[in-house]
């Protein structure tokens, strides 16, 4: 007994001059999202739809402690179309990352929203998602911008919490493929019932052309009701675009109900272009994960031909309207 206990007391010392066994752990998670739509262009189709209230989604995420503040991190995220069961191949093109995280903030590399994408969703009260998205009018000009909100081959910095005071930079490589190269960048103040984010990003849209998008803008919760703006600058070579929204959204016990107005103005060789969208929504939550909803949004064209949702084709100038009620349930 001696020995077998002298013997547990020599591997005991031992182990504990060694490092601390690294804790890692993956969770997996998604969200299901349809509703029943009607969406009017040039003709009227009746719709099973996903994703009204939250983008539908499949992931896989996953951190290591590695001991000293330092972790590391993977995250894989693809979209689902539960109307048809389709899981888009699957691929990973909402997010595929991996990163280090610590004191001095995290570096990420692979796909993820950029800092334009992640700006406009977070200063749009439907962020930025089904009928009623900010994105519904995001460009007026032909030109190449695959990184309108996500970049592929991107690293990114996000600095550490300063205060409330944060701020990312983006850089991705072309790879050889016109609108993949693009740098961003932005800076946000959140605290308290403030938050305030200005960001630029620059995308390679040719040889001549680089799309380059500025977007700043806050939000205010007075808890009774929380209120949204954006203002964003396109500038694509000889064309231009603004982008303009106020939003609310307001609590009323388990129900959210949200509003907003955008508005679309073209410049330089587009001059002619504007777009209006208004959208009404309501959400009432059933449970933590569990929602049914219903929203509404209509987009007046001159000279453009933005929709609401995919659907018939739309002539030139001709107004696009819809309206849909659905289930959201995450896990």
């Amino acid at each position: 007994m001696k020995k077998i206990s002298l013997a547990a007391l020599a591997l005991a010392a031992i182990s504990a001059t060694l490092p601390a066994q690294a804790q890692s752990n993956v969770t997996v998670f998604g969200v299901i999202d349809l509703a029943a739509r009607s969406v009017k262009n040039d003709a009227t189709q009746n719709q099973l739809a996903a994703s009204g209230l939250t983008t539908s989604r499949l992931g896989f995420r996953g951190t290591e402690d590695l001991g000293g503040g330092l972790k590391a991190h993977f995250w894989l995220e693809g979209g689902l179309d539960p109307d048809t069961g389709n899981a888009n191949g699957q691929t990973w093109t909402r997010r595929s990352t991996i990163g280090l995280q610590g004191g001095f903030g995290e570096v990420r590399m692979g796909r993820e929203k950029n800092t334009s994408g992640v700006t406009w969703e977070q200063l749009d009260p439907f962020s930025d998602t089904g009928m009623s998205a900010v994105g519904r009018l995001n460009q007026a000009f032909t030109a190449t911008n695959a990184s309108y909100s996500r970049s592929s081959n991107m690293v990114s910095y996000y600095s550490p919490d300063m205060g409330g005071i944060t701020g990312v930079f983006n850089v991705a490589a072309s790879e050889g493929a016109l609108g993949n190269k693009h740098i961003g960048g932005r800076l946000a103040y959140n605290a308290g019932p403030l938050f305030a984010v200005v960001s630029y990003a620059t995308t390679e849209s040719s040889p001549t052309i680089d799309i380059k998008r500025t977007t700043f803008g806050g939000t205010y919760d007075m808890k009774v009701a929380k209120f949204f703006g954006m203002y964003s600058k396109t500038d694509a070579g000889p064309a231009d675009q603004k982008n303009w929204l106020l939003g609310v959204s307001v609590p009323v016990g388990a129900t959210l109900l949200r509003a907003s107005y955008h508005k679309m103005d073209g410049g330089g060789s587009i001059n002619n272009r504007e777009a209006r969208q208004f959208s009404l929504g309501g959400q009432y939550n059933l449970s933590r994960r569990t929602a049914v909803y219903a929203t509404y949004s209509d987009i007046s064209n001159t000279n453009t031909a933005f929709t609401v949702a995919t659907g018939s084709a739309l002539t030139t100038g001709r107004d696009s309207s819809g309206y849909e009620v659905g289930l959201r349930h995450s896990f």
